[in-house]
């Protein structure tokens, strides 16, 4: 029985194969055609149904996100809870582009979900550790004097913040003589300093009338 019903609509079934076929085909070409130039990002959201933009744009909710290469301001939302805006440095050079955000709950109903799935925030801490861990083996791979950073002497001190993906080393001293040690110190590290962007912070210029 099973084999005649196979023999009497044989070209039904292949041509119902043969459509589901091309339609799988045409679906994966389209969706490669779309990642040509692209980059998965990993958006670990809490909650996951939270609303995610990317610079203003929607780009639904938790999930991998295909873009290129770039900085980009994602901003997470979802009514009862504190809204959260983070920016992410979307690259191939790092091992993993992953954006972490656990929204804080306000409302008594938003808190109520939030002691009801504590494990999803207990499980985005994860995420969240991956996040650090390949932002911060980028940010040193390109700003290699981070490593030696924050330095703090009685008399100055070295950090640095971050301006995009470029490290800007700040120096924070009132004196001359001491800026002048900090970038010393610099160089003793084995860097020149003029090829790094630096910020003198609480210098006071002596010859500047009080």
């Amino acid at each position: 029985m099973y084999y005649d019903f196979l023999q009497s609509n044989k070209k039904r079934i292949i041509r119902g194969v043969s459509v589901f076929l091309g339609v799988l085909l045409l679906w994966t070409v389209t969706s490669l055609a779309g990642r040509i130039g692209k980059i998965p990002v990993t958006m670990a959201i809490v909650p996951s149904n939270a609303s995610v933009t990317l610079d203003g744009s929607e780009s639904g909710t938790s999930g991998t996100k295909w873009v290129t290469p770039g900085t980009y301001t994602v901003s997470v939302a979802r009514d009862g809870f504190a809204s959260q805006t983070q920016k992410i440095v979307v690259t191939g050079e790092k091992e993993e582009n992953v954006i972490a955000i656990s929204l804080v709950p306000q409302s008594d109903q938003a808190k109520r979900w939030a002691t009801d799935n504590a494990e999803e925030y207990k499980d985005n801490e994860r995420y969240g550790a991956k996040q650090a861990r390949a932002t911060g083996e980028f940010i040193a791979t390109k700003n290699p004097i981070v490593t030696k950073l924050p330095y703090t002497d009685p008399y100055y001190k070295i950090a640095y913040e971050m301006n995009g993906d470029e490290a800007v080393v700040t120096i924070v001293t009132e004196s001359p003589r001491y800026r002048f040690y900090a970038v010393e110190k610099i160089r003793e590290w084995g860097y020149e300093p003029t090829d790094l962007s630096i910020t003198f912070k609480n210098f006071k210029n002596p010859l500047e009338q009080p």
